[in-house]
């Protein structure tokens, strides 16, 4: 896996976990997802935008952050910065100085599109969840025990990251064999 997509299962995991945590349980149906200043993933059927009340956004965007969430989000676009840097000054290297000083240049610029993201999920939150659990959730992950939560995440997923391709590739074999067996009882070899 590369490091988004590490950071993005982490945060993923991050909010699933935090979620249990807090006694959160999934609705049988989970509304939409609204669509934002951006395009949703290919396949993805857009959803009308809602309107929540400024408040809720609020406590929602601050509950991206206090979770560690946004955290997931804030490498990507260096990332991108130092991927673009790195082609174009390999392809085009007596640009290299210039695109250096135009890169760090417009960072702050850039950087505000993080803003966006956190909006978005924010945007989210306040579809899964009522402004008071939103509430109840931020005072979860501003008190000392759910600060220590945050804080401990990258050393779990650093540490879970290995674990996943074991655990995946054991669950796999298992399910085949299982699978091998019970379709053997009906008459198939696999």
């Amino acid at each position: 896996m590369n490091r988004l997509s590490l950071r993005l299962c982490g945060a993923l995991l991050a909010a699933t976990l935090a979620g249990s945590l807090l006694g959160s349980a999934a609705s049988a149906q989970t509304p939409p997802l609204p669509s934002g200043s951006f395009m949703p993933p290919p396949g993805a059927a857009p959803a009308p935008a809602p309107n929540p009340a400024p408040s809720h956004l609020a406590v929602a965007r601050q509950l991206v952050v206090a979770s560690g969430l946004s955290r997931a989000f804030l490498g990507v676009v260096p990332d991108m910065a130092s991927k673009l840097n790195a082609n174009l000054a390999q392809t085009r290297p007596e640009i290299a100085r210039d695109l250096k000083a135009t890169l760090d240049a417009l960072q702050p610029e850039f950087a505000a599109y993080n803003e966006d993201i956190v909006t978005f999920a924010g945007v989210v939150y306040t579809t899964l969840m009522s402004e008071q659990e939103c509430k109840d959730a931020l005072a979860f992950f501003n008190s000392p025990i759910g600060k220590k939560y945050v804080d401990v995440q990258p050393g779990v997923f650093a540490n879970m990251g290995p674990a996943m391709g074991e655990w995946s590739k054991s669950v796999s074999v298992r399910m085949m064999d299982r699978v091998r067996v019970e379709m053997k009882k009906k008459g198939h070899d696999l």
